[in-house]
């Protein structure tokens, strides 16, 4: 029993970390969005991670067979990775990091509808009314605090890639669990991480991209390895423990965080503060997950 509790504590604090680990993309990648092309820094990104991941695996002996059994399976894992990781660049290219936190927060939601529909999954009625709440205060900072926005489902081009992206994406949580084996955490990473590289590379040679980035700087490449190291590796990591120690719907409830760290960070850095409307937003997205939190 005991040993049950503390490895559900230690996927809570798992998943703060992937909360801060996502922010951080969402805040340092709107910096970089327009000089290179979403899918080529994805590629490097992916390309860089896998790299590291696999010298450690191959350093420390811990590249196993494994990850040849059913090596489909990645395909699947890090073509959501792709698609996400490629919208949301494309996002940020039109649209505001809080805006796009706002949006991610709509993941657990999606998480909840897609595990209902597809593997027809009964959830607790109080877990339904969590997201709701939260939901809708994230639509309210999506729509800029207009129920005319809102009713007419006006989204400008950015939040509109992004909300398929973050649809994309929370089937991740849903998909994992059912297509691990037993598999260590960092082989099954490196296997996401290595199938995503290969899926951007043909996407990058289909597009007739070249591979070379035309702008190049000191803060892209830092880029690059902060979005390698912390919101890659980092982030399957934290997926791939708490995935298969706590309920999806939970582990995606962390997002929610992501709109509170974004926030803070265009508070202090930014001379004047974000719009009034999305701290009022950020009201019942904290209830949401307060709710979720005490019933997990």
């Amino acid at each position: 029993m005991i040993n049950v509790l503390n490895e559900k504590i230690k996927s809570h604090l798992v998943m703060l970390l992937f909360s801060l680990f996502v922010a951080g993309s969402f805040v340092f990648g709107k910096i970089y969005a327009e000089l290179i092309e979403p899918e080529l820094l994805t590629f490097y990104r992916f390309l860089l991670g896998a790299v590291i991941l696999g010298s450690y695996l191959i350093l420390r002996k811990k590249l196993s067979s494994d990850l040849f059994f059913k090596p489909w399976r990645y395909l699947i894992l890090g073509g959501i990775y792709s698609v996400y990781f490629v919208f949301m660049f494309i996002a940020l290219r039109y649209t505001s990091t809080i805006s796009t936190a706002a949006i991610f927060a709509l993941m657990p939601f999606a998480t909840l509808i897609l595990d209902s529909l597809i593997f027809n999954k009964k959830s607790q009625s109080l877990i339904w009314l969590a997201l709701c709440i939260s939901s809708m205060g994230a639509l309210y900072i999506i729509f800029d605090g207009s129920l005319f926005d809102a009713l007419n489902f006006r989204l400008d081009f950015g939040e509109l890639v992004f909300l398929i992206g973050t649809i994309v994406y929370s089937s991740y949580a849903l998909v994992q669990p059912r297509l691990n084996f037993g598999e260590n955490i960092l082989i099954t990473t490196f296997g996401v991480l290595t199938a995503g590289t290969v899926i951007l590379a043909f996407s990058i040679l289909i597009q007739d991209l070249e591979f070379i980035p035309k702008n190049t700087s000191i803060g892209l490449v830092f880029l690059i390895i902060y979005l390698a190291i912390f919101a890659s590796i980092g982030t399957i990591v934290c997926l791939n423990f708490a995935s298969s120690r706590i309920p999806a719907t939970n582990v995606m409830a962390y997002s929610l965080l992501i709109p509170f760290w974004v926030l803070m960070v265009e508070t202090i850095t930014k001379d004047n503060l974000a719009p009034s409307y999305t701290y009022i937003g950020i009201i019942p997205i904290g209830l949401g997950l307060l709710i979720l939190y005490r019933n997990s």
